[in-house]
């Protein structure tokens, strides 16, 4: 047992026992606490990063299903002859909905168009509903994006953050 001690002890004051060797020894265990969380940072990382807004697509481009978290989707229906777009939704979530809430998510219908705002390169989905829901606001607007090749919708947030709501197409 004194032995045992003798030796951590060695070892420490080898390790630590001078100012070069203590702040060789401080940076060495850095860079390795840094390159493990690097690596695991990378070897659990989905391949899917933040969405990025297009500045130009068209119905025909936009149109499809589409999921999103908690099994919300997005059927996105485009006929060109009639120049527009019907939708349907199914566990969509209303916008901003308190955590006590029962009823957090609807199903529903109704057409859908393309918008963009003057001097933002962004394209939007805005849902227009036919039958909306009374005294709550649902979700009516998502943006176009990319996630590397992925066309998605995404929930319009704060530029420096990832949205939280990604719809990602549907998988045939």
């Amino acid at each position: 047992m004194a032995s045992e001690k003798g030796g951590l002890r060695r070892c420490l004051r080898f390790l630590f026992g001078s100012v070069p060797r203590f702040l060789t020894t401080g940076l060495a265990l850095v860079v390795l606490l840094f390159g493990g969380l690097l690596g695991f940072a990378w070897l659990s990382w989905g391949g899917q990063g933040c969405p990025e807004a297009v500045a130009r697509a068209s119905e025909a481009d936009v149109a499809g299903e589409y999921e999103g978290p908690d099994g919300m989707t997005v059927h996105l229906r485009y006929d060109p002859g009639a120049d527009r777009g019907t939708f349907s939704v199914a566990r969509w979530p209303y916008e901003d909905s308190p955590s006590y809430r029962k009823e957090k998510t609807f199903r529903a219908t109704g057409t859908w168009s393309l918008s963009e705002l003057p001097g933002v390169a962004q394209v939007r989905v805005r849902l227009s509903y036919s039958d909306p829901p009374p005294h709550r606001r649902p979700l009516d607007t998502l943006v176009v994006g990319r996630d590397g090749e992925e066309r998605v919708l995404f929930k319009d947030t704060d530029p420096d953050n990832c949205p939280s709501t990604v719809l990602r197409r549907a998988e045939d």
